[in-house]
């Protein structure tokens, strides 16, 4: 894969799971950073600003309830799954078909995520 960058392969590596339609990182400005998916059918402007609007509220959640950061959070819609996580400056969005595996997804994300992490 000459040319693509480590964050670009992490993407890609990820978005090969069985289900993913599609993976993104996104600043907690609300921009998206990188992403790849198997479509391209997604608006990713605004996924990016309301997964960080969604993001602050979650965060906030925690802290009222003093239950911790989110590490995760699992976003079961009646088509898709979606799942966020916090890698600090930036988050990590991955949106997959309703039928994919949630465990499978989860632990391919938290595999993924220092990679990620570590590219940007």
């Amino acid at each position: 894969m000459a040319g693509v960058t480590p964050l670009k392969r992490a993407l890609t590596d990820l978005s090969r799971v069985q289900g993913v339609q599609g993976v993104f990182v996104v600043s907690k400005e609300g921009f998206t950073i990188e992403s790849v998916t198997a479509s391209g059918a997604f608006d990713e402007e605004a996924l990016a600003a309301m997964v960080t609007a969604a993001m602050g509220s979650v965060e906030a959640m925690g802290k009222e309830l003093e239950l911790g950061k989110p590490e995760i959070i699992t976003v079961e819609y009646s088509g898709s799954l979606t799942l966020v996580s916090d890698i600090g400056e930036h988050v990590v969005v991955l949106v997959a078909e309703r039928g994919a595996v949630l465990g499978r997804l989860r632990y391919e994300l938290k595999k993924q995520l220092p990679r990620i992490r570590s590219a940007l």
